[in-house]
């Protein structure tokens, strides 16, 4: 009688694949979210469009214009009228370093443009104005 109750009895071996897809779910959901979750900036522009953009390797002090033409310089949003004292206290060397305005395409023309006049008077004369291709 024992010995028949031990043949009954048998040893399953191997890996259970059940748990291991979940948690393997797990981990691509988690890495999708924090994937996406990290390129949106807080403060949302459409770029216009161009065929002759280039990709800058730097890293440019970015001034943000949004639809309702407000300017953020590092998520802070700035006045006109401080715009050039705010980014040149951010410049290490006026000279060189760069600034890329990033303007909504549905900002005022004119709105760009007191930005870029803004930054003349500061004495920054590198900036360039970003596009998507």
């Amino acid at each position: 009688m024992l010995r028949r109750s031990a043949q009954r009895l048998k040893l399953r071996t191997g890996i259970e694949l059940a748990p291991f897809v979940d948690i393997l779910f797990l981990l691509v959901t988690y890495f999708l979210m924090n994937a996406t979750l990290a390129n949106n900036p807080q403060i949302r522009i459409e770029l216009p469009k161009s065929d002759t953009a280039q990709i800058t390797e730097t890293q440019p002090l970015v001034v943000l214009i949004n639809q309702d033409n407000q300017i953020f310089v590092n998520d802070r949003n700035v006045p006109l009228r401080e715009l050039g004292k705010t980014v040149a206290s951010l410049l290490k060397d006026k000279e060189k370093d760069q600034v890329i305005i990033r303007g909504d395409k549905r900002a005022s023309y004119q709105m760009v443009i007191s930005v870029m006049d803004e930054l003349n008077k500061a004495g920054i004369t590198r900036f360039n104005l970003a596009t998507e291709r």
